[in-house]
């Protein structure tokens, strides 16, 4: 049986039971919802939600991220979107040329040699390199 909470000690109560990365969100920006009313529980819920959203498949997206390879019919473009997407959404920690690398590798042979030969240093100028290549061979799937 579940007993409530008392609406004036809901912040509270959330507070003493939030751990690391949650933790820390709470003492820097979390606090400021806490005002002494009740309807901020409410708010730092939502803020709290927004900061830190479920990620329902992690294990399937983790597994995509590392597995994925560009294949024959998909664009290079389509294929960098894909991680780039899938690395957001599970907010990995890794510096921007661990990222890019990890992207390279995974484009076809073709494209990953146009790409590495150029040497790109940001997201962006990755981006920008599939995209002409892409350009240059006149439809947007790899030979």
């Amino acid at each position: 049986m579940f007993h409530e909470i008392p609406a004036n000690l809901n912040c509270a109560y959330l507070k003493r039971h939030l751990i690391g990365k949650a933790r820390d969100w709470f003492e820097v920006i979390g606090s400021s919802f806490v005002t002494g009313m009740t309807t901020d529980f409410a708010q730092l819920k939502q803020a709290l939600t927004n900061s830190f959203p479920v990620i329902r498949n992690k294990s399937e997206l983790e597994a995509e991220f590392y597995s994925l390879h560009q294949v024959r019919s998909q664009a290079p473009s389509d294929s960098v979107y894909k991680l780039l997407k899938i690395q957001k959404i599970l907010n990995f920690e890794m510096t921007e040329e661990k990222l890019l690398n990890h992207i390279i590798m995974r484009l076809s042979p073709q494209v990953m040699d146009y790409v590495e030969v150029r040497n790109p240093t940001t997201k962006a100028e990755l981006l920008q390199l599939v995209e002409k290549y892409e350009d240059q061979h006149g439809d947007k799937e790899t030979p």
